[in-house]
């Protein structure tokens, strides 16, 4: 019976880190006219990258299926300062424009593992329901 349930661990925590680094990326550009003020990132730890928050999420059930990697590992991050970030006269780093890409960068990866989430809970609803 853990096997049905799986998957949803590390979705939610793919979901969790994403929404994290929304609120880091939203801050900078709050702070756009702070003198000083450092952009910041979020970067994950132990070199997880997108292809494996959603390979964890994958559980295979069916030998034709595309093969995951069933895990319960933790999908973390950690606040950094922005390292492509360049400075203007008043020592400010936060560039719009690289935030506006990185906010619509982070917002189609967490709505691909939300439609995911969904097709996991739609899965899941049909099983309890002997697919009514």
């Amino acid at each position: 019976m853990s096997g049905l349930f799986q998957g949803i661990g590390p979705l939610a925590q793919a979901l969790g880190f994403h929404m994290d680094r929304h609120n880091v990326l939203a801050s900078n550009v709050a702070h756009v006219e702070t003198p000083g003020y450092q952009a910041k990132d979020v970067t994950r730890v132990s070199g997880q990258n997108f292809g494996d928050l959603l390979s964890a999420a994958m559980t295979r059930t069916h030998e034709s299926h595309l093969p995951g990697s069933p895990t319960s590992a933790s999908i973390r991050g950690r606040v950094i300062d922005s390292p492509d970030a360049e400075k203007g006269l008043d020592g400010n780093s936060v560039s719009l424009d690289v935030e506006a890409s990185k906010i619509a960068q982070n917002r189609l990866r967490y709505e691909v593992i939300s439609a995911i989430a969904s097709a996991e809970f739609g899965q899941l609803r049909y099983a309890v329901t002997d697919g009514r």
